[in-house]
């Protein structure tokens, strides 16, 4: 049976052992088939700062700028994401015996699967930086439980040179909590690490199609529900949605609405319409130059101080710092 993954279950994600592959080669010789660890040990000069030292339970965290044009990373057990930081770089992943290959530009990410090693090239005279995430995947799993999928195994296809704003701004987040490094940021970063996983089981795995059914709420129904919701948020200028209306016009109760939609999406009606009005504002905060104030009122927000509370909670970063870093 498959075990929910909390602090208590988990020891800190670390490095560990593994197996590198005699296919993988460097400088156009084949390693040893040995037992090494991850790049942390492979390259430790290269290693900006990890979070191996501050006891992260449920992600790991190394800041990474290479010394060399070319860095060859064998297969570990973990999922990892790569966020660029700088210099645009190639790479490519080997599950198996398939090859994906491709660029990854600034600020674009990189998803790759347990079990796959892969390695990044420079494309010019610069040295790569990036941000690895590691998530185990049984963590992973544990959050697809989460959301009511019932899947002992979460498949994952290598993603290369994509852009994703909440990968990138929980990574960003993860980033700021690994320098600061305090007990506070370790509680933040074990969040953070459950809304990756989540992100990788919605809109990256096998399961990112897969209507939820027991329980949960009819497909057709869903898909009302939420084109309502929606319509609600674009057309009214606040923003402002009667859920009870919602239930209505699907033809169910509020109370067996409620229940069915959290069993459905795997956060409640009133979350989700939370996370709608931030990307709203992200989008206003992006295209426009309207003062934050304006931009809470037009989100939907009955105050300015209310807004960049939620804000803070679900991008991990005031609205001020968001559009700073744009």
């Amino acid at each position: 049976m498959l075990q929910t993954a909390t602090v208590s279950t988990y020891q800190p994600l670390v490095a560990r052992c593994v197996k590198l592959p005699k296919s993988v080669s460097r400088n156009g010789r084949e390693f040893e088939k040995r037992s090494v660890t991850d790049l942390s040990v492979l390259y430790p000069q290269s290693v900006l700062k990890s979070s191996d030292a501050i006891g992260w339970q449920n992600v790991r965290a190394i800041h990474f700028r290479h010394s060399s044009g070319e860095v060859m990373i064998p297969a570990l057990d973990d999922h990892c994401m790569v966020l660029n930081l700088g210099t645009p770089f190639f790479t490519n992943v080997h599950p198996g015996t398939r090859r994906f290959e491709g660029q990854i530009r600034s600020g674009e990410v990189a998803i790759i699967p347990a079990g796959s090693s892969w390695c990044c090239r420079s494309v010019g005279s610069d040295l790569p930086t990036m941000l690895l995430l590691y998530l185990r995947p049984l963590f992973v799993c544990s959050a697809a439980r989460e959301l009511s999928f019932l899947h002992n195994e979460i498949g994952l296809t290598p993603q290369i040179g994509f852009r994703d704003k909440h990968i990138c701004h929980m990574a960003m987040s993860l980033l700021l909590e690994l320098n600061e490094a305090n007990v506070v940021g370790r509680l933040y970063a074990d969040s953070l690490a459950y809304g990756l996983a989540i992100q990788l089981v919605r809109r990256y795995s096998s399961l990112k199609d897969v209507h939820i059914g027991h329980g949960g709420m009819a497909p057709h129904k869903l898909r009302r529900a939420v084109a309502l919701i929606d319509h609600h948020l674009s057309e009214e200028e606040e923003g402002r949605v009667a859920l009870r209306v919602v239930a209505r016009a699907v033809r169910m109760s509020y109370f067996h609405f409620s229940r069915a939609f959290k069993q459905s999406m795997g956060m409640t009606a009133t979350n989700y319409i939370a996370e709608r009005r931030i990307e709203r504002a992200k989008k206003m905060l992006e295209e426009t130059e309207l003062p934050i104030s304006e931009i809470a009122l037009r989100s939907g927000f009955s105050s300015q101080s209310h807004f960049t509370t939620a804000f803070r909670r679900l991008a991990g970063a005031t609205p001020k710092a968001f559009r700073a870093a744009l």
